[in-house]
């Protein structure tokens, strides 16, 4: 089945205006990490020293007694999830996690990221994570997926519309190839 040059268009005007906001959440999130802003970039940080860490068992009474005793919000969703070595509860915006800090004493780490730390954990492909044919993934991240896939297609209808540069096929070759060396060169430099 041939798909007419005018639906190519279609295709390729109607998704990229469908992708726009992703891509824009990626193209300021790619930058803001290249120059160093991270997910934390604007967050409120509140660290709370502890004497020592609560009893098996027993963690998310300790939590939430210590975010009362502090006049701190409780997360909407108490329930405790251990990642990266500390128990943490509440979601991307509003963390609470019992860690240690860099000089190993125990503490009480509270982060309430802004918008920008937001998008930059959905570039990074955190948030909630549901099970689904055995992989973890969040909402966002079929956005993405979808959106990946599209950039293809991006490229294709608009090589299909132009007809790959008929009449300048050699130099479009061209182009292409110094765009695969210097990719290549960059990421063999940046090694």
């Amino acid at each position: 089945m041939k798909i007419a040059k005018k639906n190519w268009m279609q295709i390729h005007t109607y998704l990229s205006l469908f992708f726009l906001p992703a891509c824009i959440l990626y193209v300021l999130t790619g930058i803001g990490y290249i120059f160093e802003f991270r997910q934390n970039s604007g967050a409120n940080i509140i660290e709370i020293p502890l004497n020592e860490m609560p009893k098996n068992g027993q963690e998310k009474e300790f939590i939430l007694n210590k975010l009362k005793e502090n006049n701190l919000k409780i997360p909407q969703n108490t329930e405790l999830k251990m990642s990266k070595g500390a128990l943490n509860m509440g979601n991307i915006k509003y963390n609470v996690s019992l860690t240690k800090n860099k000089n190993n004493e125990p503490t009480l780490r509270i982060i309430d990221r802004g918008i920008y730390g937001i998008l930059m954990l959905m570039h990074k492909s955190n948030g909630k994570k549901y099970d689904i044919c055995g992989f973890k993934l969040s909402i966002f991240d079929f956005i993405a997926i979808s959106f990946s896939i599209s950039l293809m297609l991006f490229y294709l209808s608009g090589l299909i519309v132009t007809q790959f540069c008929k009449k300048n096929r050699k130099a479009a070759l061209n182009y292409l190839l110094v765009g695969f060396i210097i990719t290549g060169l960059g990421v063999y430099f940046s090694i």
